[in-house]
């Protein structure tokens, strides 16, 4: 009798068990899940998973444990998550208490490495949930509960569908140290003299003033003088240029027309020389002429139309007070396209009212040079000489090559070559990892950098670059370290990249407040995104001076964001005809998840 009584109780006992476990699993519909932020983002390259689990009052047995693994899957498999457990107020062992009465709440929270195509993933969460006096600490995996606790499984839960990986566009490149170059093209060169020109003329006139601010006239003369007391020179070479604006064609013959003025001033000035240099000399009246004749001919004159003075331009912005100057020569430097590269500079309107003001008079000139000694080549005969064989320039000459030319993989080629011909010379190996790291090849640079710091350990330059391969190579802490010793030892370029480093860690405010004085920059316009001042951010982004993929691509996710979708769609074409790839990227980006039915969307980044 006694035996049925206790078979009786122990069965009521685990139907009541069964009864607690079956309820949570039939009511599990009840438990609240939030993703925050919902999809999970990326940090820095990895895929945050955060969310809150809230309890109902009256849900949670007190003997039942409760195992969470989320899972993230996406066509290339799926990622078991860091597990967590819940257990009821009677049940001992690791585990988060859920009060039966009230209810409770839970944060999950767990990483992982992004890689490209997770970007349609998901994260989904299977409950196991099973009776127990003590939670099973051995769990790692569902299945272990599944079979060593005949835990049951409850209805599947979607955490977030898709991944949000905006985050990943804070542009690191920065601002590379390219060392200063030892060139100086004015060797051999005794006096130099400079006629100033109207905008888009040729027209000679003393009382523009630019000639009148620069005494062209009283140059002129000087150029007689030292041919009085010299002699003449060996060669005197004239060059006209032409400021950058307008059409390319049209620049060229202005600054022929003005080589051509120029040329007409010097043999004024060539024929007062030799009058008097004849009558020094004692020379009859009747061979006046052919002694000028003959004299003329031991001097080598040159003349050259050469153009949109962009190389001038560089180096007169770099040494301006001009506050986005690093914008206007990082465009001048990546953008081949003449027309497109002015249309750019030209989007900044502040910059460029500069430019007019500052830098384009002194461009639009003519200037005569008098040598005597062998004159420097000209900048079209080291790009010839570097390109056809570089064993003929000198090392300074072959680093001035690779910092005129514009193209990137050239300058690399350059630098290549003075590393390996001139290995003593830390400049070499300096700026060929600074090109190395900008063509995103940090092995390279990290060779080049570090034969560098063993050179010059303590360059400004060298320590800035060796500050964004860190970066680039996220170990943030040494990053910082190259950083604030660069900008100790002077750079201006390691203050400009400090902020970045707040960008990668997620510290958007502080990484704004950085960035408030580069305004119209991409990461300023980044960091306004993620502070949620998405409005603030299109206008940085409208004000950028070169409006690329990347820029039309951001504004593209500020008006998704606003739920303006014309202009959303127009700024996304426009990135994706300036980039082919982001076709792929923007078919997958959760920040469209609302057009994605949508049949203009659907065109936009259909993949031929």
């Amino acid at each position: 009798m006694k035996k049925t009584i206790f078979t009786v109780v122990l069965a009521s006992l685990m139907l009541v068990g069964c009864n607690g476990l079956s309820k949570m699993k039939n009511n599990a519909g009840k438990v609240r899940y939030q993703a925050n932020p919902n999809p999970v983002e990326t940090m820095d390259d990895k895929v945050v998973v955060n969310f809150t689990g809230a309890i109902p009052e009256k849900y949670f047995d007190k003997g039942v444990a409760v195992f969470l693994q989320p899972v993230f899957t996406w066509e290339g498999g799926n990622i078991p998550l860091e597990p967590i457990t819940l257990k009821g107020e009677k049940v001992s062992g690791d585990g988060t208490i859920m009060n039966y009465a009230n209810g409770g709440r839970f944060t999950y929270s767990d990483v992982f490495d992004f890689k490209p195509g997770m970007e349609t993933g998901r994260v989904t969460l299977t409950p196991v949930g099973y009776k127990a006096s003590k939670t099973n600490e051995d769990a790692r995996f569902a299945d272990d509960v599944l079979r060593d606790n005949k835990g049951v499984e409850f209805p599947p839960v979607l955490i977030s569908d898709g991944v949000n990986n905006t985050a990943s566009w804070v542009d690191i490149k920065g601002n590379i140290s390219i060392s200063p170059i030892n060139y100086n093209k004015t060797q051999g060169i005794v006096e130099t003299a400079d006629i100033y020109f109207l905008n888009g003329t040729s027209n000679l006139d003393w009382n523009f003033e630019m000639n009148r601010r620069f005494d062209a006239q009283a140059q002129l003369q000087n150029l007689k003088r030292v041919m009085l007391e010299q002699g003449l020179p060996k060669q005197i070479s004239i060059t006209g240029w032409a400021s950058p604006e307008g059409e390319e064609t049209h620049n060229v013959g202005v600054s022929k027309n003005r080589a051509d003025v120029a040329t007409a001033q010097l043999h004024k000035v060539l024929d007062e020389v030799l009058t008097i240099m004849a009558k020094r000399a004692k020379v009859k009246p009747q061979d006046l002429e052919y002694y000028k004749f003959q004299e003329l001919k031991k001097i080598v004159i040159t003349t050259r139309a050469a153009g949109e003075d962009w190389v001038h331009f560089v180096v007169m912005v770099e040494q301006s007070n001009m506050q986005d100057k690093h914008a206007v020569i990082n465009i001048v430097e990546t953008q081949q396209n003449l027309v497109k590269r002015e249309q750019m500079i030209k989007n900044m309107a502040e910059s460029y009212s500069e430019l007019g003001s500052e830098i384009f008079p002194n461009l639009r000139r003519a200037q005569i040079a008098l040598y005597y000694s062998e004159a420097r080549k000209t900048d079209q005969e080291l790009a010839k000489q570097a390109s056809l064989n570089p064993a003929k320039l000198s090392f300074d000459e072959l680093m001035y090559a690779a910092y005129i030319n514009y193209n990137y993989d050239t300058k690399m080629k350059y630098y290549k070559w003075a590393t390996e011909n001139h290995s003593a010379e830390w400049a070499a190996w300096n700026n060929a990892g600074a090109i190395a790291f900008y063509l995103e090849d940090y092995a390279e640079a990290e060779r080049y950098l570090n034969v560098a710091r063993d050179i010059n350990p303590h360059n400004p330059d060298v320590l800035n670059n060796t500050g964004l391969l860190c970066l680039a190579q996220k170990d943030y802490a040494l990053a910082k370290y190259y950083f604030e010793e660069a900008q100790r030892q002077g750079s201006s370029d390691a203050a400009a990249n400090i902020p970045i480093l707040n960008l990668k860690r997620g510290n958007y405010e502080e990484a704004q407040q950085a960035l408030r004085s580069n305004t119209c920059s991409f990461n300023l316009a980044f960091a306004q995104l993620m502070n949620d001042e998405t409005g603030t951010a299109i206008r940085t982004l409208d004000c950028c001076l070169d409006q690329n993929a990347d820029v039309n691509y951001l504004r593209a996710v500020c008006y998704a964001r606003l739920g303006d979708k014309d202009n959303a769609l127009k700024n996304l074409k426009a990135s994706i005809d300036d980039k082919y790839d982001y076709k792929k990227r923007a078919a997958a980006d959760v920040e469209f998840k609302e057009y994605w039915d949508d049949e203009e969307f659907k065109l936009i980044v259909k993949l031929y």
